[in-house]
């Protein structure tokens, strides 16, 4: 099977990996997003196999133990995340790229398992305040899911010089600009017009 390359947006909650990554996949055809598993909650807006493939615990744990991901993380206690093998073999074999919008320590793991087809990309803000903002908009119900998750930004930021790019999503149009340029040079190996 022929590889094709690998974009990986990692980052933070709430740092705008998603947004990102859609705004990717409008510009470059030739990418396919890879749904990841996870064992969270399906939010109002998501769809199973498009957004996430949702597991339950007992589910991601079988397929861990069947060697089915290629990486995967217990990011929270019982809550995880990982990429199928498989979900990587269907989108090369379409000859496309695969887009990830995947954890931090995802990310490294994919990054040091395909170190020649890989672009790392860790995106992130310059404020704590921006974040917790962020997340208040994504309706998170109680201040304990705000609070964990930005309890874990201090650790996910000490990663970001192990990726090969940090995108400080400050203003998003400058930010999706500069995105489309460092993908595009990955991609074809010059910047974008």
């Amino acid at each position: 099977m022929k590889k094709g390359k690998m974009i990986i947006l990692s980052g933070p909650s709430g740092s705008g990996k998603t947004t990102i990554s859609h705004y990717l996949l409008s510009k470059f055809p030739e990418l396919k997003f890879s749904v990841s598993c996870t064992t969270r909650s399906i939010r109002n807006n998501e769809i199973h196999g498009k957004d996430y493939y949702f597991l339950s615990v007992n589910s991601f744990i079988y397929k861990i133990k069947k060697c089915q991901f290629a990486e995967w993380e217990e990011v929270y206690p019982n809550l995880f995340y990982g990429t199928l093998k498989n979900e990587i073999s269907k989108i090369w074999k379409s000859n496309q790229h695969i887009l990830f919008d995947i954890d931090v320590k995802g990310g490294l793991n994919l990054k040091k398992k395909y170190p020649n087809n890989s672009l790392s990309i860790f995106v992130t803000v310059n404020s704590i305040n921006i974040l917790k903002k962020r997340l208040i908009a994504r309706c998170y119900k109680n201040n304990t899911n705000i609070n964990t998750r930005l309890n874990k930004v201090q650790e996910e930021n000490s990663y970001a010089k192990l990726f090969d790019f940090i995108l400080f999503n400050i203003d998003l149009y400058q930010t999706k600009k500069k995105a489309i340029q460092i993908v595009s040079n990955f991609i074809y190996g010059k910047q974008s017009e």
